[in-house]
């Protein structure tokens, strides 16, 4: 009996274990089915396949060229360098990051650099060992602001790669730049710096220091904004926040803002809207501060722009011409805004009018300009989508308006161009060569806008008409005056001789 039933129960046990077998098989089989039924959304969805289509749609777009070139911020702008643009870039004083460490010459190399940490240490309580655990932790993403370089020297590759080595040069570089900043801005700092301005005026180390900062002074900051020539600006305010008696009345932008206040252009921005924005550098910065806060962005190249096959079709028509169609220039006063941008202007037209107005800010044209303009032109050839177009906007205008003596002459005259150190065919050399390295560029609809606005103005006949008039019958100034002054002498007496003669007669007639 016993025997029966233990030989019951294994049969049932073979047959549960069949049936679950057989369960699972057929379990099996239906989900490999719709494993193979949804292997098409995994291909969609996978990461690698995401990964690979991104790389053919950017390999595709000419406009996103530069994601496949670099991805750094602090990088060389090597194409189409001539001898004139390399000493542009060359800086003279210090070298910041590691691209001219090795440049014979320098004021301050880095044994020079070693005051400017003891500075911090000493007035400010500059904590080394904390900032340099703070740089170890962000390492990676402050070696990403570096761009690879193929045509780097080996001893620059080698700096980047190097730890010590790298921290060593963020550690040097962001103390320079921080106590310079300090030194040289005109946004102030607080009561504790007041202090130590006044205990380090009375040390002899401090007091060298503070000269031979001001000796180089221009130099220096003209250095800070050489694109190839910066350090990460979060090694800056990593540096700030590891200084325990450093009190900044302003934050640090606006206090590195400060050293750039008597360089043109203009800035456009108040520097206290710069808290708590993310900036990649101190030519970021400046760019930041100088360029309208809503314009100028690129998002498309305008179709109007695509259509532009030859090159000499996106030039403006120079200032003579304009002249020739009832175009009058104003330079745009600072009243409307207490930080109007030396780069915008604006085109007014009416169809019911027969003038048009170009309002342009006046543009000081000075010995450093072609520094400022060349390098924050190559910040925005390579960050023109996030960054817009702002100067190559206004400089392609400006190549335009300004192709001969007699338009730089002009423009002089209206106001809209300042130069006491350059002749009026230096001028147009120096918007030439600028308008140089537009070309190719992208640019923004503002361009595309102006540019319609100006062609449309100039195809109607009443404009040439009455600019013509004018340019015949009133070439300058002083023949409107002398017109006006003549009515004044013969006109006016003869009325009046005319006015007194009828009222003698009618009153002898009524008498």
């Amino acid at each position: 009996m016993e025997g029966d039933q233990l030989n019951r129960s294994t049969d049932d046990q073979h047959r549960n274990d069949i049936d679950t077998a057989t369960a699972a098989e057929t379990k099996s089989d239906a989900v490999v089915g719709v494993e193979a039924e949804r292997k098409w959304l995994r291909k969609l969805t996978s990461a690698t396949v995401n990964k690979a289509v991104m790389r053919d749609l950017i390999a595709r777009t000419p406009m996103l060229c530069y994601l496949c070139q670099r991805s750094g911020t602090i990088l060389r702008s090597r194409p189409g360098r001539s001898g004139r643009v390399e000493a542009i870039h060359a800086v003279r004083a210090v070298a910041i990051g590691p691209f001219h460490r090795g440049d014979p010459g320098l004021a301050f190399p880095d044994d020079a650099k070693l005051p400017f940490m003891r500075y911090l240490q000493d007035q400010c309580a500059l904590d080394v060992d904390r900032y340099v655990a703070a740089l170890s932790a962000e390492r990676d993403s402050l070696r990403d602001e570096f761009a690879d370089d193929d045509d780097a020297e080996a001893d620059t590759a080698l700096l980047l790669d190097d730890q010590e080595r790298f921290l060593q040069m963020l550690l040097l570089d962001s103390c320079f730049v921080l106590v310079v900043s300090m030194m040289l801005s005109k946004a102030g700092v607080g009561e504790d710096a007041d202090s130590a301005a006044r205990a380090a005026s009375i040390n002899r180390e401090y007091f060298i220091l503070h000269m031979a900062v001001a000796q180089h002074a221009e130099q220096i900051k003209l250095d800070m904004l050489v694109l190839e020539n910066q350090v990460p600006f979060a090694a800056v305010k990593l540096l700030v926040a590891s200084c325990g008696r450093l009190k900044l009345r302003h934050c640090v932008e606006q206090v590195v803002l400060g050293c750039f206040d008597d360089v043109c252009p203009k800035r456009a921005r108040q520097p206290c809207h710069a808290a708590g924005a993310e900036f990649h550098h101190v030519l970021h910065l400046f760019h930041w501060s100088r360029v309208p806060e809503t314009k100028y962005a690129i998002l498309s190249t305008p179709l109007k722009l695509l259509k532009i096959k030859k090159q000499s079709e996106r030039l403006f028509p120079c200032s003579m011409e304009l002249r020739h169609s009832a175009v009058w220039f104003r330079q745009a006063s600072d009243a409307s805004s207490s930080c109007q941008s030396h780069l915008d202007m604006s085109f007014w037209s009416r169809t019911a009018s027969p003038v048009a107005v170009m309002s342009i800010p006046c543009f000081p044209v000075h010995e450093y300009s072609a520094v400022v303009l060349y390098n924050m032109l190559a910040f925005e050839m390579h960050f023109h989508w996030a960054h817009g177009a702002c100067v190559t906007t206004h400089v392609a205008r400006m190549e335009g308006l300004v192709r001969c003596t007699s338009d730089a002459s002009f423009l002089r005259r209206r106001g809209v161009l300042a130069s006491s150190r350059f002749t009026d065919a230096e001028l147009v050399c120096f918007f030439r060569e600028l308008g140089a390295h537009t070309v190719g560029a992208r640019l923004p609809d503002e361009f595309g806008e102006m540019l319609d606005a100006v062609a449309c103005h100039r195809s109607r006949r009443i404009s040439w008409w009455c600019g013509g008039f004018v340019l015949h019958f009133f070439p300058s100034p002083w023949v409107a005056v002398s017109l006006f002054a003549a009515a004044a002498i013969f006109v006016v007496p003869s009325l009046l001789q005319t006015v007194y003669t009828m009222l003698g007669y009618i009153k002898s007639a009524t008498s």
